[in-house]
């Protein structure tokens, strides 16, 4: 079956040199969701090469350097923008050199990818059965969502409603789907669908000698080298700043890639007076580190306010409604509820922003974590009250 495609925008802001505040073009990111069963295929290979590629890279001393998407290391990212700012903080005077890689898995090449799937597998040539996969990932088949569901009248906002469990039947899909001319393929050399269960070790795979290369390189000149899927750290000596610089680049070529460089950031941590501080903030898989102290991104502080604030305002609305259904009944209103709300952006939730918060400054033992958060049930309840003071609900 053909993946369903979408893209996810991501609105960035970020805070000018006087103080205001510029809102940049919204980034799309591409995703495609593969069927049930196909997913069940790809899961089932991804976890063969997964458990060839730890095997394959114990031997080749990165095992520590590569922390994204592997099941063996056991940690998220708390721990490893911990452990990179422990060890700047212990190095001392050093340059921290971070990196992005352009469209990474728009752009994985396909002759590489092959030739890296059959050095995991120790072959020549890819079996039958992994051949088969690898051509459903490169010449992948993709619907648009949004087509699609207006296509079948699906609400993209509560696409189960009405106990929906699946888009269409086989003889829909070829009808109404195939035969309208909906399905679209990759047709380009490069790209992998991001979203499938196989395109994060794919990537690792894909990455195994650029890896290899910069982390013997990094590690011969004393520093240190972590790679989170294309967000890339380089913590080196300050005089080998230019050099690592100039390596990266040229190893990045080689496994035909790009690194975007108005977004390749070098900060520079010197001692004065004593202490360790920063020419300009570290940020690192959500946090910032200053040589001192660390925080959250502020962008990611903003963007749970605003998600927060826009959830209290569609609740209200729900139950502006709801209301207005009770009094053409004769019943009373209904207070607020308020479960759902607290769960979700409350230290009452075990599993959202708040809780992650509070187990980053736990871990890191940084109280100003916890600050940056401390006020978040007090704004909680004012946007509530603020809401439904609005529409007198």
């Amino acid at each position: 079956m053909p993946m369903l495609h979408w893209n996810i925008q991501a609105q960035k802001v970020r805070r000018r040199d006087d103080g205001s505040l510029e809102r940049k073009p919204p980034k799309d990111r591409p995703i495609c969701y593969a069927a049930h069963k196909d997913a069940a295929i790809y899961g089932y290979y991804g976890q063969l090469l997964a458990a060839a590629y730890e095997s394959k890279i114990r031997g080749v001393g990165i095992t520590d350097c590569v922390t994204a998407f592997r099941e063996s290391c056991k940690r998220c990212n708390i721990d490893f923008a911990q452990e990179a700012f422990e060890w700047i903080g212990q190095k001392g005077e050093c340059t921290a050199l971070a990196f992005d890689i352009k469209g990474f898995f728009d752009n994985l090449d396909h002759t590489i990818l092959k030739a890296q799937w059959c050095r995991v597998l120790g072959t020549d040539h890819l079996p039958e059965d992994h051949y088969a996969v690898f051509r459903s990932l490169s010449k992948f088949a993709f619907v648009d969502r949004a087509a699609v569901f207006r296509e079948f009248g699906i609400s993209a906002q509560n696409p189960r409603a009405n106990q929906r469990k699946r888009i269409c039947s086989p003889l829909e899909f070829r009808e109404r789907v195939r035969g309208k001319h909906l399905v679209q393929t990759n047709t380009s050399c490069k790209g992998i669908p991001q979203g499938s269960p196989m395109s994060a070790v794919l990537s690792n795979i894909y990455m195994w000698d650029f890896d290899v290369a910069v982390a013997q390189h990094i590690q011969a000149a004393g520093g240190l080298y972590r790679r989170y899927c294309d967000d890339m750290l380089c913590v080196v000596p300050l005089d080998k700043e230019r050099e690592t610089e100039d390596f990266v680049l040229a190893e990045i070529q080689k496994v035909k890639l790009e690194v975007q460089g108005e977004k390749t950031k070098r900060h520079h941590f010197r001692i004065e007076g004593g202490k360790l501080s920063a020419d300009e903030p570290l940020q690192y898989l959500g946090f910032i580190f200053d040589g001192h102290r660390t925080l959250l991104r502020t962008a990611s502080v903003a963007r749970y306010y605003r998600k927060m604030r826009a959830a209290v305002r569609l609740a209200v609305q729900t139950k502006r409604k709801a209301d207005a259904v009770r009094a053409e009944h004769g019943e009373a209103k209904e207070p607020l509820k308020r479960r759902k709300l607290n769960i979700r952006y409350s230290y009452v939730g075990r599993h959202n922003f708040i809780s992650y918060a509070i187990r980053a400054a736990k871990k890191m033992v940084e109280p100003a974590i916890r600050r940056q958060v401390k006020s978040h049930w007090k704004k909680l309840n004012a946007e509530v009250e603020k809401a439904q003071a609005r529409t007198g609900s």
